[in-house]
């Protein structure tokens, strides 16, 4: 199964101080609607099942609707992800959506704000979430984990929050220093002990066997993944507005453009073909979960390392030391987001068996 990420803007009405897009001002290089519906019929060649759109902000785009129609007519499915300021121009049209994710950085509205750039925007987030969980769209509070809301203190406000929302799922994205994050880096950062004591805290409220798609989690704690490692550039690429395609949402580096390209031949590109050649370097190479973690994060440890092989960056683990089960599988009513990036759900509301 194959899940493409679409930026379909660098428009954005926030300055989220981590945008790993630097998102702000519209590129004069995006694709038009007409390019948009050519890549849609792409899409639906290559047997893309789901299709995620992220930073920008997509609905400041007067034609993300007539997209989404497009591309819900050829039985794909959509996961919207949003800072939910813009949800009044969606809010009619949630039937296309398969999921929406809305941003909550922090359960207070000046700390949020502040993070986001922009007053008023964690009230407008939380209205969207309520409107959400009221019509019974499938929905993701969704956080990024950063520095300043790392401590189990934060995390538990948060989790609390979501818990009072009534939320289907809490989804957390560690930070990446790169976009507008590189030049806030050291504010943001994470360390390895700060990750080993945030996923510490948030295994104690992971009750599900539902698919834990970032590596390095997996290998602490054990759970169930569809692919090892990590899912960029195996079951899923990103398209950039301008139509570069990237393996891994975090990267700009471009396998090829989707306006001149297949995406069968944006796979078989060098950049592609190096993520899903990974080998073991440093403490991966005596690693016993390996097999299923292939160095963590690709993306962060392109970042860090310039390559591929890992290790992640923020892995603490010892490598001898004895790993807990993590077996492959994947549940009939699976979230795009689990094939899509390192990602990590928390369910928050329990779901009828």
């Amino acid at each position: 199964m194959l899940v493409a990420g679409w930026s379909l803007t660098k428009a954005c009405n926030l300055r989220c101080i981590h945008c790993y897009n630097a998102s702000g001002k519209r590129s004069s290089d995006e694709l038009t609607t007409k390019e948009c519906f050519k890549v849609v019929e792409k899409l639906k060649s290559a047997g893309v099942v789901a299709v995620n759109f992220g930073g920008g902000e997509c609905a400041l785009r007067p034609d993300f609707i007539r997209i989404c129609e497009r591309i819900k007519s050829k039985g794909i499915a959509i996961s919207y992800t949003t800072n939910g300021t813009t949800f009044d121009r969606i809010k009619d049209h949630l039937e296309l959506f398969h999921d929406i994710g809305v941003s909550i950085d922090f359960a207070e509205a000046g700390k949020h704000d502040r993070f986001r750039g922009k007053e008023g925007t964690f009230n407008k987030a939380i209205a969207a979430l309520k409107v959400l969980v009221k019509e019974r769209v499938n929905n993701e509070m969704v956080t990024c984990l950063t520095k300043l809301n790392c401590t189990e203190q934060e995390l538990k406000k948060l989790h609390d929050l979501a818990r009072s929302l009534g939320v289907d799922s809490w989804r957390l994205n560690r930070f990446r220093s790169n976009g507008r994050g590189t030049g806030n880096r050291q504010e943001l950062a994470l360390t390895k002990e700060d990750l080993k004591k945030a996923y510490t805290f948030l295994n104690r409220l992971k009750k599900s066997d539902i698919l834990t798609p970032e590596p390095i989690f997996r290998a602490a704690f054990g759970g169930k993944y569809y692919l090892p490692g990590d899912p960029s550039g195996f079951t899923a690429f990103r398209i950039q507005p301008n139509g570069e395609v990237s393996p891994s949402v975090f990267l700009s580096e471009s396998g090829g453009n989707i306006k001149r390209k297949t995406i069968q031949e944006i796979m078989g590109s060098k950049i592609f073909k190096s993520i899903r050649q990974r080998k073991p370097e440093g403490k991966c190479r005596l690693c016993n979960a390996y097999f299923h973690c292939r160095g963590g994060d690709a993306g962060a440890s392109y970042l860090e390392h310039g390559h591929f092989n890992g290790p992640d960056p923020l892995c603490w683990l010892n490598p001898k030391d004895k790993k807990p089960k993590a077996e492959q599988g994947i549940s009939k009513d699976w979230n795009v987001h689990e094939l899509y990036l390192c990602t990590l759900y928390i369910p928050v509301k329990e779901k009828p068996r």
